[in-house]
């Protein structure tokens, strides 16, 4: 693929002329970087939107006594931490890449540009901003009142799929701990019990969803309603 065709195949600017891309590409920069690079940390400021044209980032954010939460992983194509940028904020987490990526790093005025002059690019970034409050609150609900064996089962069912029932955890039972706010004990806890009732089995790294209606259903506990 060409420059401008990893730039329109992000969902942001897909609705975008080739004119218009053009001038995109000409006022941004681009980086290839390794896995396990940091592309940004949380805090500091969002001068750029991040593209991701190929590859995976990882978003995390590190709390003052150590703990790690891990916020989910973005593959390409996408753009990361829109809100950062839009706020004139620091970054909302540390980015980090997972595999080796090329990205692209949009100077904000002209982001705000591309919202401001092209209705499909500002209904899709309103949309992503409601999509993101609507999931947080989601979030807080379930980290308030659902078991961890709940919360896990709503990850799973989340998580992509390989081979339609496989998922592979980030960074194994740590990674998945890290993703939902627990202890590494209590998810090793919960996946032992999602597993004692038939809904999964355990594999070194990965988790196999067994009876994924019943997964689904376990997952709908923790549903706010």
């Amino acid at each position: 693929m060409t420059g401008l065709d990893t730039l329109a195949a992000v969902p942001l600017f897909a609705s975008l002329d080739e004119e218009r891309l053009r001038a995109l590409a000409a006022r941004s920069t681009t980086r290839v970087l390794d896995a396990d690079c940091v592309v940004a940390v949380r805090g500091q400021p969002a001068s750029r939107l991040i593209v991701v044209e190929s590859g995976t980032l990882a978003a995390t954010h590190d709390t003052a006594d150590g703990r790690r939460l891990r916020l989910g992983e973005f593959p390409a194509p996408c753009t990361v931490d829109k809100a950062a940028v839009l706020d004139g904020g620091g970054h909302t987490a540390t980015w980090t890449a997972v595999t080796r990526v090329h990205l692209r790093f949009v100077p904000a005025a002209e982001l705000l540009a591309v919202i401001d002059d092209v209705p499909a690019a500002r209904r899709h970034v309103m949309a992503h901003l409601a999509r993101n409050l609507r999931d947080q609150q989601d979030e807080l609900v379930r980290a308030a009142f659902a078991d961890v064996a709940t919360r896990v089962a709503v990850w799973l069912m989340r998580a992509p799929k390989h081979a339609g029932t496989t998922v592979v955890l980030p960074g194994a039972q740590h990674g998945l701990a890290e993703a939902i706010g627990a202890t590494r004990v209590s998810v090793n806890r919960a996946l032992k019990a999602l597993a004692a009732e038939g809904l999964v089995s355990v594999e070194p790294g990965a988790v196999v969803i067994r009876s994924p209606e019943r997964l689904a259903d376990r997952a709908s506990l923790g549903r706010p309603d």
